[in-house]
């Protein structure tokens, strides 16, 4: 299971690996917070026309990477909060896909520091909490008469992440992972440029383990 602020986020961060995990038969599903509405400059965008935009992206991605599905959350973009609704919401989606694993954002030691989004830091933190909270039958009790059960994730990937102690190989899925992103046309302005920076910044991450290419991680065991 994937939870990221944004559309994008997960192709940015951590789809070569998910390709990997799918190509290997793991079913993977994405929950994105928000619907990225106030990505556009453009002097005719709203946040509605914006968000129907992403949202068909994200889709469009979602099966270029063959994810078992993608759902939305809708918070408006830039405006995450940490508040006990949202951290509900995503402990419900947690307990309704039972994930083994789960990857979201570094919200202790995010990258970029400093500059990095808020949506970003506060989502990896919610996350975090619902994990813990995901595996406590009397948090959220309400869930439990919707047929919502307990569960404990026994591992967290922490994407973009300053601290990162992991290398995964990414060398045979780099090539469907800039298409998953280049999937996201409004965010795209040279794909060529794109293709070009993003083995470059591939090329670089694997370079101390050998690998052509590869993502960057920082790993939690939680049970």
């Amino acid at each position: 299971m994937v939870i990221a602020a944004h559309p994008d986020d997960m192709e940015s961060w951590c789809s070569g690996t998910i390709a990997r995990a799918i190509g290997s038969g793991l079913p993977t599903r994405l929950l994105l917070v928000t619907s990225g509405d106030a990505g556009s400059g453009k002097p005719e965008a709203t946040r509605s026309s914006v968000a129907a935009v992403r949202e068909e992206e994200a889709r469009r991605a979602a099966e270029l990477l063959g994810l078992t599905g993608v759902e939305f959350l809708r918070v408006p973009d830039g405006e995450v909060e940490d508040t006990r609704a949202l951290r509900a919401t995503i402990v419900s989606w947690i307990r309704r896909w039972q994930p083994r694993t789960v990857f979201t954002h570094d919200p202790e030691h995010p990258y970029p520091a400093y500059l990095s989004h808020r949506d970003h830091r506060i989502t990896g933190r919610i996350v975090l909490d619902a994990l813990q909270l995901a595996r406590d039958r009397l948090a959220f009790p309400e869930h439990e008469g919707a047929g919502l059960l307990t569960h404990a994730a026994s591992q967290v990937w922490l994407f973009s992440s300053e601290a990162a102690d992991s290398l995964v190989d990414i060398t045979a899925t780099i090539d469907l992972k800039i298409e998953a992103r280049l999937a996201h046309h409004s965010q795209t302005v040279d794909p060529e440029q794109l293709r070009d920076a993003w083995r470059q910044r591939a090329r670089a991450i694997g370079a101390p383990a050998g690998f052509a290419f590869a993502e960057a991680f920082t790993l939690l065991t939680t049970s």
